[in-house]
C-alpha cells in the first residue's frame, strides 16, 4: 500500500513539474529551434564587395575613423545601379523624369510606414481571430490574415491563362 501512495505522489509530482513555465514568453517551440539550431542563420551571413587594390600603394590615403569604407554593402546605391545601369553618383538623366512622373502622380506620402503602422493596428483590432485562440494566447495573425494571403499556384495558373510567361512552381 504504501508503494502504491509513493508511486501516486512521485507521477502527480511528475505531472505538476512538467506545468510549470519557464518564467519567459519565448513558446516551446522557440525553445527547442535556439537550443537545437544545428544550421547557421542565414540572414545573418551577408556577401561583401569584393576588396580593392588601390592604384598607388607608396601614397595611400590616410585612415579615417568612422568612415564609409570601400567595401562596405550599400544596397540603395546597388540597387540604382542594377536597375538604371549608370553609377550612383550620376545625376538622373532626362529621360526618367517621366517615369518620376508616374510614379509619384498620387502624391508622396513621407511617413508612410507608420501611417500603414497605425492602419494595421486598427484592422487587428477589428478583426481579433477566434475566442479560444485569444483566450490561449496564441499568434492569431494567420487567422486574421488570412483572407489576404497569395496561393502562389492559383496565381501563377492565372497569369498562364493570360498569356504571360511564368517561371516554373518551385518544387514541393
Amino acid at each position: 500500500m504504501k508503494t502504491r501512495v509513493l508511486q501516486f505522489g512521485l507521477m502527480a509530482a511528475l505531472a505538476l513539474a512538467g506545468c510549470g513555465g519557464g518564467g519567459d514568453d519565448t513558446s516551446f517551440v522557440e525553445r527547442i529551434s535556439a537550443n537545437n539550431q544545428t544550421s547557421p542563420d542565414e540572414f545573418a551571413v551577408l556577401p561583401q564587395k569584393p576588396l580593392e587594390l588601390p592604384e598607388d600603394l607608396v601614397n595611400l590615403p590616410t585612415p579615417t575613423p568612422g568612415a564609409v569604407n570601400r567595401t562596405d554593402l550599400t544596397p540603395q546605391k546597388d540597387v540604382l545601379v542594377a536597375l538604371s545601369g549608370r553609377d550612383a553618383k550620376a545625376p538622373p538623366v532626362q529621360s526618367d523624369g517621366a517615369l518620376i512622373a508616374a510614379l509619384s502622380r498620387s502624391g508622396v506620402t513621407p511617413d508612410i510606414r507608420s501611417q500603414l503602422a497605425r492602419e494595421d493596428v486598427i484592422y487587428q483590432e477589428n478583426n481579433k481571430g477566434r475566442l479560444l485562440e485569444r483566450l490561449f494566447d496564441r499568434d492569431t495573425d494567420f487567422l486574421v490574415y488570412e483572407g489576404m494571403l497569395l496561393d502562389a499556384s492559383q496565381e501563377i495558373a492565372r497569369l498562364r491563362a493570360l498569356g504571360l510567361q511564368v517561371p516554373p512552381n518551385p518544387p514541393q
